[in-house]
């Protein structure tokens, strides 16, 4: 026993613990990097996702709005007054006809200025250079 009991493992130094260590240390460092993008990537996910939600509640917002302007009795009589010519009953309608062309020309004619024309603008200093250095 006592043979078994002096055995020891020869020492070999402080090299070959630094390497050893730096090769646990990449070891994990290489297994972390692929979960360390995965979770990037779903931040990433995350977030764009997130401004979609907002996006759909406020169109979901509009519609509900809409919808309930939709609903309610005074629009629902204002369209039907603007676009079908419904009238409450009792109620005088007045429809204005646009004029006729004969009638729409004598207004134009009468209406009619003479159009003097406008002097072009004067030239700017940058065109005013060109013309200068280039004759154009």
């Amino acid at each position: 026993m006592r043979a078994a009991a002096e055995f020891r493992f020869p020492k070999l130094g402080r090299a070959p613990q630094v390497v050893a260590f730096v090769l646990v240390l990449g070891l994990v460092g290489a297994m972390a990097i692929e979960p360390t993008r995965q979770l990037l990537d779903q931040r990433t996910r995350i977030s764009s996702m997130a401004g979609e939600l907002q996006e759909v509640q406020e169109g979901n917002l509009q519609l509900q709005a809409q919808i309930e302007r939709l609903n309610n009795d005074d629009y629902i009589e204002q369209r039907a007054r603007a676009q079908i010519g419904l009238v409450r009953p009792g109620e005088t309608t007045y429809v204005v006809m646009p004029p006729s062309g004969q009638e729409q020309a004598a207004a134009e004619k009468k209406h009619q200025r003479k159009v003097v024309a406008e002097p072009p603008p004067p030239p700017s200093f940058m065109e005013s250079v060109v013309h200068f250095i280039f004759g154009f």
